[in-house]
């Protein structure tokens, strides 16, 4: 199978989470795969025609948009690796911001002389191509990211994830009463009760299983880099309402306290980042 890696706008952690893999990445690059184009690896100036394109990385310039047209054209199957690829990401964080005011605030006159075209706001790939497989996360597990290339090297459709990082993280969910919300870095956590009932900002609930939990099992939030589950996307349409329903059921602390918390919190711009193109993926093949 010829394979081409692309990357677009992005810090290119998907990519190195592809590499952590290690010998199982090499187990697939000596049996399956043939890597004919990767930039990052190797400088070739043609695209070529592959049977598999991995893209991580969102549309944040017109050369962006102009190679993912060119990727999808002459690729046979089209994944998007990453959150900035499947949902917009942490790029896209930008997209609360006029984009005048952030070239005058972070580029002086001669530097934006010298920069790419850009687009309007940051995109996820699939605002522009079709996309057959979303490996959302921010990065991807290695393990996910082998199991489901083996998936598609063997022929076969690649599991998906239907459930919610709460079912991975095995921390006891209890009603606690508390009188308010808490930065992770404010208080120790206790390693067998849920972060949420400790008053911590906890997006387990709303995002999409398949990690393993790291975070929230390390006694880190989870901020939702995995995008909406299935029932979700389906069902849910005020996820940032849902969230302060989860927290205030679990803390005890009034709805409109929970609220007014966490518009005072920066783990609360992810909610917007992975909510807001889910619509658009809705009936996709995410992983």
């Amino acid at each position: 199978m010829k394979v081409s890696i692309i990357s677009l706008t992005c810090c290119a952690g998907c990519v190195s989470s592809f590499l952590n893999a290690g010998e199982a990445l090499l187990e697939i690059l000596s049996e399956d795969f043939e890597v004919v184009y990767s930039p990052t690896f190797a400088d070739l100036k043609e695209v070529p025609s592959v049977d598999l394109a991995i893209v991580e990385g969102g549309v944040g310039t017109k050369d962006d948009e102009n190679l993912i047209r060119e990727i999808r054209a002459k690729s046979r199957i089209l994944v998007a690796l990453g959150i900035c690829a499947t949902h917009g990401g942490i790029t896209s964080l930008g997209n609360m911001f006029a984009l005048r005011d952030l070239l005058e605030k972070e580029y002086s006159l001669v530097e934006k002389t010298q920069l790419p075209e850009l687009e309007d706001l940051m995109y996820p790939i699939s605002n522009f191509v079709d996309v057959d497989y979303y490996i959302p996360g921010c990065p991807p597990m290695p393990f996910l990211i082998v199991h489901t290339l083996k998936s598609l090297v063997s022929g076969k459709e690649p599991p998906r994830n239907q459930s919610v990082v709460c079912a991975e993280c095995h921390r006891k969910i209890i009603p606690a009463k508390l009188d308010r919300l808490y930065g992770v870095y404010e208080k120790e956590s206790d390693p067998t009760l849920c972060l949420v009932s400790q008053g911590f900002i906890c997006l387990g609930s709303l995002t999409r299983d398949g990690c393993g939990a790291p975070c929230p099992r390390s006694g880190f939030t989870c901020f939702g880099c995995r995008g909406p589950p299935d029932s979700m996307m389906y069902r849910v349409r005020d996820m940032y309402g849902f969230l302060i329903k989860v927290i205030a059921y679990r803390t005890g602390i009034p709805s409109e306290t929970v609220k007014a918390e966490l518009y005072r919190n920066p783990f609360i711009f992810h909610t917007f980042i992975f909510s807001k193109f889910q619509r658009s993926i809705a009936r996709e093949k995410v992983i």
